[in-house]
C-alpha cells in the first residue's frame, strides 16, 4: 500500500467534494447525475471503512504503548 490511511481519507474527501461540485453542474444529464451519485455513495462507503480502520489503528497503537 503506497498511501497511509490518512492519505486515503484525504483523497476520498477531495474526491467526494469534486464529485459533489460536478453534480451541481446544470449541464449534466440525468444519466451523468446518476453515475456521479453512485460514485459518491461508493466513495462515502470507502471513506467510512478507512475512518474505521484509522480509529482501530489508533486504538492498537495506544494499547501497545501502555
Amino acid at each position: 500500500m503506497d498511501r497511509t490511511l490518512r492519505q486515503h481519507i484525504n483523497h476520498l474527501e477531495e474526491r467526494i467534494k469534486h464529485l459533489s461540485d460536478e453534480l451541481m453542474d446544470e449541464r449534466r444529464t440525468q444519466v451523468e447525475r446518476n453515475r456521479i451519485q453512485a460514485e459518491i455513495r461508493v466513495a462515502e462507503l470507502a471513506l467510512t471503512h478507512y475512518r474505521t480502520a484509522l480509529a482501530l489503528e489508533g486504538e492498537i497503537t495506544s494499547a501497545t504503548q501502555v
